[in-house]
């Protein structure tokens, strides 16, 4: 039997702090699970997922190679290597730690150093699911998010949740289309 082949092969990278959900969302997309105790990744995680495609009328597919970055600060170092050749971005916080999101600006400055600045990505508040049961003061302010967007020159934000598969499949898709529409590649439809 031969395996087919994809049409386009795109390198994601899930940035963000530790223990955001990186992990939870690649897992649910992949292996459509989720496992609240989820173990820190210590360096990098590697998954791969087919996005089915139309291309020129015919079936085929993506292929997404995802790269789960460990969030600590002692990984931060392999940031050169890890961002190199990539074509898509999720930037990743917790909608119930506000810590999570202000450190984002870390990636961002990383983002433009290493010429990334312009690379298709999409800002992602996960654990919705713990926003409806958070006490006010856990939850991160829609004008914060919104003025972080702003600052950050955001266009594309989706709450998620690994726990509910809320909006996972959504935002991997949506990322893929910023992608080839960036590039100038020819779909039909995703």
């Amino acid at each position: 039997m031969i395996e087919e082949k994809p049409i386009y092969i795109f390198k994601i990278c899930v940035l963000g702090q530790e223990r955001v959900g990186k992990t939870c969302l690649a897992r649910r997309l992949c292996f459509d699970t989720f496992d609240a105790n989820t173990k820190e990744t210590i360096g990098i995680d590697f998954y791969t997922h087919n996005i089915p495609a139309i291309v020129d009328g015919e079936d085929t597919f993506i292929r997404l190679s995802i790269w789960d970055f460990g969030g600590r600060e002692q990984f931060k170092k392999f940031f050169p290597y890890y961002i190199n050749g990539v074509n898509g971005i999720f930037m990743v916080f917790d909608l119930v730690d506000l810590q999570t999101l202000l450190r984002l600006d870390w990636w961002y400055e990383r983002l433009g150093d290493y010429n990334h600045g312009k690379t298709p990505r999409i800002f992602i508040g996960t654990k919705n699911d713990l926003v409806k049961i958070a006490d006010e003061k856990s939850k991160v302010d829609d004008l914060v998010i919104k003025r972080f967007m702003e600052r950050h020159d955001e266009g594309l934000f989706f709450k998620t949740s690994s726990k509910d598969n809320y909006n996972v499949q959504k935002i991997f898709k949506e990322l893929v289309i910023k992608v080839l529409e960036k590039n100038k590649l020819d779909y039909d439809k995703l």
